[in-house]
């Protein structure tokens, strides 16, 4: 039940705006990693990435040399690895529920294999590294901050928080709007090594993946198997926008106006990966006939050559029946909380 920073243990209410000005050492930690040159991962670097509300689990010994994540405004890129096997967990959290958190925690902790009664809970240590997240207007940043700390210090584990590139260290000012200086990152699987980055490489399927964010009680959800060294998508049912062609005409200012929470400061491609969601929800609006045929997870396997992921099977995505009348309509705030 220990939260550590700078070798102090933190038993009370921290606010984030003392963050970096009482534990000098965190903020040189965390300006050493905004300051080095951004990392551009490729494909073929073996890096897995996490998308929004997604999380993943590796080892050393797997066949993943990297995890990373970005497009974070306000999101948090969350990174906990165990001091003692390396097992490290990476998760893209979007908002302040504490059950994210947890989730994340005991992803990592089912990996190493410790269950949940035995005395082995008191001996768990974690370093933590949290990227993206800035001083946005409403504040949205601040909150998920806030409930990270306040989350550790509840658990029995002991974590100590090596990096906090957020808040206002991670805040440039631009023509008097705050923007990140960075967006997202990753983490070496070997050493540990975390370090600010993009990413040339979202994935397979990053428009379904999207979607999930629009099913029912969607939260964190783990897409990768460690068994298998796969990525697995958990079968999810959506409603369609009655509309959703119309949104493909609207103009880049529109949709970042009504789908994001920062809309001054997204990265170029927001606009373009928005659209990409909408023309898949037009092309496949039965998903559990077209992309989840007979409730199977769609699975994807790792190309050696070009590090890119494969579908496993036939592919049934945009075969569906385009007839969705009975599907309830969506509005502009079902999209908006999904895309920060």
């Amino acid at each position: 039940m220990v939260l550590l920073i700078d070798g102090h243990s933190i038993s009370s209410t921290l606010p984030v705006s003392q963050l970096h000005t009482k534990y000098q050492l965190l903020k040189a930690n965390s300006l050493s990693v905004l300051n080095r040159p951004v990392k551009l991962v490729e494909a073929s670097e073996k890096c897995l990435y996490v998308g929004q509300r997604e999380v993943a689990v590796v080892a050393p010994g797997d066949n993943v040399n990297m995890v990373g994540s970005e497009d974070a405004t306000t999101c948090h890129v969350v990174i906990l690895r165990d001091v003692h096997t390396g097992v490290t967990g990476l998760a893209h959290l979007d908002n302040e529920e504490p059950n994210d958190f947890l989730m994340l925690e005991r992803e990592v902790r089912d990996r190493k294999g410790v269950k949940q009664v035995t005395r082995e809970l008191d001996t768990l240590e974690y370093s933590v590294s949290i990227l993206g997240g800035y001083e946005d207007e409403n504040s949205t940043s601040e909150e998920i901050t806030e409930m990270l700390l306040a989350v550790m210090q509840g658990l029995k584990a002991k974590f100590t928080l090596q990096l906090a590139c957020t808040g206002s260290l991670n805040t440039v000012m631009k023509e008097g709007v705050p923007w990140p200086r960075v967006y997202g990152g990753g983490v070496d699987v070997s050493t540990g090594e975390v370090f600010a980055a993009k990413f040339s490489y979202h994935g397979p399927d990053p428009d379904i993946r999207s979607l999930r964010l629009h099913s029912p009680g969607a939260s964190l959800s783990n897409i990768y198997d460690p068994h298998s060294g796969k990525i697995v998508l958990q079968p999810f049912n959506y409603q369609v926008m009655s509309d959703a062609p119309l949104w493909l005409q609207k103009t880049d200012s529109f949709i970042l106006k009504y789908c994001s929470t920062s809309p001054l400061v997204e990265p170029p491609e927001f606009c373009e990966h928005t659209r990409a969601t909408f023309r898949r929800m037009i092309s496949d609006p039965k998903p559990m006939e077209t992309l989840f045929h007979g409730n199977k997870s769609r699975v994807y396997l790792r190309n050696e050559i070009t590090g890119k992921w494969i579908l496993e099977g036939e592919d049934l995505a945009g075969t569906g029946n385009k007839e969705n009348s009975k599907m309830k309509s969506w509005g502009v705030n079902d999209f908006k909380m999904s895309f920060k």
